[in-house]
């Protein structure tokens, strides 16, 4: 084993680990009644800074930095030009949601995506519809998630696949059942700037190993042509291309655990500053990362898996020390998705339906201590889930990106946009779009019309929300105060309902 790559990523985890207990520490001593909205949002007081790795670090994850250099390893210079769809996603999440849920969340006092849901359209058929496609698709992302880190782990070490799998979903776990969003958000901010500077340093040692991408693209072009042209090896068409950009950018607004970023902010000056700098960040983390594909396949053409790309590299350009310092990026990326959709999923089961429908008595410390018990639960489903892999990490990433999106992109925007849209709306919407990706994806791929089924599930499911909005009865006036009223209305209206 590599005791000089090992030891940088074990001193890594142990600060995590000091993170996720200082964190537990300011939720011990919050005051009762407010400590699920520690635990769940971090008491919604997140500076600029940690608002714009919060979301890099949650949004880049497995995929960016396994995944995606794994499909330019294989299939060539298409995949990065489709993985830059994702550059914008901060200016996305925080521009279209972000200070509509800032406020909506204070109003109602939400810390869930499904909260938001369960206040719009008041049916518990569209709370299980969204709390179902949260707990679904945010189990298929961890897979990956885990897979990822397990495999990284497994490049350095040589340790088996599935004794690796069980230390890291161990290690993220239990750092986040103790820690919750605060330790999640700080943590963050330190993996994403490992993740910028770690990127940097890697490019400066590749450059000055092959002295630049010229050389590379040379090679590429003479022995596999076909990577670098369009529609090549990753059948590539113009209309493929826009899809991914749907995927990849605009999907992040529909992601729950990015969404609920946007109830985690201090100020409005903290959202623009992240607005602004999250797309430059989230564009060097994307663009120096995916190429790490081609530069590996000149050097290293016949690896196992396109997905050990990133690993292989690391280690054969950097020395010891210096490549498990690196390596920690990718790893703090994939940590950082999985606490966050731990802590989503989690929210889901406690807050949104056993707190909601099963025991409302619940009280706010109980609901808390419940969310550590399910967060380290899901820590081992995620775990049994991950002991198979898959082929490509990123087609995972990407079918759960869609699940998510053609659920909860229209219903979500639209509920808080329009106040004609009411229950039967988002119902239609939800199943529909799920339906009809599930068919383009798995049995009907004509149903895509040649892009990735998302694009049409989203028309179909915009389409069945106008239909609902005007065939079903227009919300309750309760329901427009709430979204639309003032503070003293909702606390008006809050209360003749108690």
């Amino acid at each position: 084993m590599r005791w000089s790559v090992i030891l940088p990523l074990a001193a890594y985890l142990v600060i995590l680990f000091g993170i996720g207990y200082w964190a537990f520490g300011r939720r011990r001593a919050t005051a009762a009644g407010h400590k699920s909205a520690q635990y769940y949002v971090g008491g919604r007081a997140l500076g600029w800074m940690v608002l714009v790795f919060t979301i890099l670090a949650s949004g880049a994850s497995a995929g960016t930095f396994i995944g995606a250099p794994g499909l330019v390893y294989d299939e060539g210079y298409g995949w990065i030009l489709a993985v830059m769809g994702q550059a914008p996603a901060a200016f996305l999440v925080l521009g279209l949601l972000g200070k509509k849920f800032a406020i909506l969340a204070r109003k109602l006092n939400a810390v869930t995506v499904t909260e938001i849901f369960r206040h719009r359209y008041e049916s518990p058929v569209v709370v299980g519809l969204a709390s179902l496609g949260i707990v679904v698709f945010l189990m298929v992302y961890m897979v990956a998630q885990f897979t990822g880190g397990a495999r990284i782990l497994q490049a350095v070490t040589g340790i088996p696949y599935t004794a690796l799998v069980v230390i890291f979903a161990g290690v993220v776990a239990l750092y986040t059942a103790f820690g919750g969003f605060l330790a999640d958000a700080v943590s963050d901010t330190v993996q994403g700037l490992i993740m910028l500077l770690g990127g940097v340093v890697l490019w400066a040692a590749i450059f000055a190993s092959i002295g630049g991408m010229g050389p590379v693209t040379a090679d590429i072009g003479e022995r596999w042509p076909e990577l670098l042209l369009l529609p090549g090896a990753g059948d590539f068409a113009t209309w493929t291309i826009f899809s991914y950009f749907v995927v990849f950018g605009l999907m992040a607004v529909a992601l729950p655990h990015l969404t609920v970023r946007g109830m985690s902010y201090r100020d409005t000056a903290a959202m623009h500053k992240a607005m602004y700098m999250g797309p430059v960040i989230m564009a060097i983390f994307t663009l120096g990362f995916t190429t790490i594909g081609v530069v590996a396949r000149v050097h290293f053409p016949n690896l196992e898996s396109g997905d050990l790309a990133t690993p292989t590299l690391i280690l054969e350009v950097l020395p010891g020390p210096l490549a498990g310092a690196l390596l920690a990026a990718p790893l703090a990326a994939i940590m950082s998705t999985v606490d966050s959709m731990i802590l989503v999923v989690s929210s889901t089961i406690v807050k949104d339906l056993y707190v909601n429908y099963v025991r409302p008595t619940t009280t706010d410390s109980r609901a808390s201590v419940l969310g550590s018990v399910v967060s380290g639960a899901l820590g081992v489903v995620v775990l049994l889930l991950a002991l198979k892999p898959p082929a490509y990490l990123e087609y995972l990433v990407i079918f759960a990106i869609g699940g998510l999106g053609s659920m909860f992109f229209v219903p979500l925007l639209a509920g808080v946009y329009w106040k004609r849209g009411n229950t039967l709306a988002a119902i239609l919407s939800m199943a529909g779009g799920l339906v009809f990706y599930m068919l383009g994806t798995q049995w009907a791929p004509a149903l895509a019309l040649g892009m990735d089924p998302v694009v049409t599930s989203l028309a179909v499911s915009a389409a069945l929300y106008v239909f609902g909005a005007y065939v079903g009865p227009p919300p309750r006036e309760e329901v427009l105060i709430r979204f639309w009223g003032t503070y003293r209305d909702v606390t008006r209206v809050l209360e003749a309902h108690r």
